[in-house]
């Protein structure tokens, strides 16, 4: 087993273990300062590039640690009884340059590392700050717009899950990610949630479907009004944790959530990504869509040629239509 310092070129290593190894997993130490034992390899079935941290058996970290991120995963696996490694997997190779940066990151912290204990945070601190970088590389973050819209469904969420003891019937509702013309639906009735910015009296209608209510027997324009806070407490991060806490008893429902999370583009873990923006609910208002409403669904374009029809609605045009909020949630719990 070669020992390369920490000068030698990351991706010339690949490289040439790649060009010897063929078909095999290889992989070969590199020297850090202290007592840290570092290893890079190569899995030789999918060519992904590794790195791994051996650390004593003894240190505590949980058996099923996993932590994956836009192309890296990071597990820990065990070598016997006294050894085990922290090993971070890259599987998309177009993001090979910013992983070596990654690495290089972890290796000039790990230098300063004297407790072998401190390794996990260590590793957790620096996810949580590249898992961010990693996803902005490759465009897969949620856009401003997209997260203060998820974060009005996710708070009218919320408040279903205080209200109701039913929390399946509260988790089920959130049908928007499944693709259904309304975010919540509870068999004939239906909620179309919008976020604005406090100082917007507009809502963007995505098509003629969305408030078409004469198929339904309620359907109702939830609108909550927020101005956005640099360092805010109130993050879509934490909204996450809490509605999974109020259903972490319930296997099943924390799974369902963590599947519309994901078809959003929330994938599990992913939400530490969205910490950075607090928001301050200015207004929430509720309105009944019925006969007269402002609206344009396929009755009113009267044109069964004409589809995807985008517009948006001056809410003071909705005012005669506005109803209690609660007169809403008590159809929907």
């Amino acid at each position: 087993m070669t020992q390369q310092t920490m000068k030698t070129n990351f991706k010339d290593i690949w490289i040439r273990q790649e060009q010897d190894s063929g078909s095999l997993t290889i992989r070969e130490q590199v020297s850090i300062k202290g007592s840290i034992d570092c290893f890079i390899g190569r899995i030789g079935a999918s060519n992904a590039k590794m790195f791994q941290i051996e650390i004593d058996e003894k240190v505590p970290i949980d058996k099923n640690y996993l932590k994956r991120f836009h192309g890296v995963e990071i597990r820990v696996l065990k070598l016997d009884e006294n050894k085990k490694n922290i090993t971070i997997i890259l599987s998309d190779n177009d993001l090979l340059d910013v992983f070596i940066l990654f690495i290089k990151d972890i290796t000039g912290g790990l230098e300063g590392i004297v407790n072998g204990s401190e390794i996990p945070l260590f590793i957790n601190q620096k996810v949580s700050f590249w898992g961010k970088l990693f996803a902005k590389i490759k465009g897969e973050l949620l856009s401003k717009e997209r997260q203060r819209g998820l974060f009005g469904e996710l708070n009218f969420l919320n408040t279903l899950l205080k209200k109701s003891s039913n929390k399946t019937k509260c988790i089920l509702s959130w049908t928007g990610p499944g693709g259904s013309n309304q975010d919540f639906s509870n068999e004939l009735s239906a909620v179309e949630v919008k976020a604005s910015k406090s100082t917007n009296p507009t809502v963007k209608i995505a098509n003629e479907l969305q408030l078409d209510w004469t198929v339904l027997d309620n359907l109702y324009l939830y609108v909550i009004h927020l101005d956005e806070v640099s360092n805010g407490i109130n993050t879509l991060s934490k909204l996450i944790e809490e509605i999974k806490g109020k259903i972490s008893f319930r296997n099943e429902l924390l799974q369902s959530l963590e599947e519309k999370l994901d078809l959003v583009g929330i994938p599990l873990g992913e939400e530490i990504h969205y910490n950075d923006t607090g928001y301050v609910i200015r207004s929430e208002k509720s309105y009944k869509v019925k006969e007269g409403f402002p609206l344009l669904i396929n009755s009113t374009i009267n044109n069964n040629a004409i589809h995807n029809v985008k517009y948006q609605i001056d809410l003071i045009a909705c005012a005669p239509f506005e109803t209690e909020t609660e007169s809403i949630i008590s159809k929907m719990i």
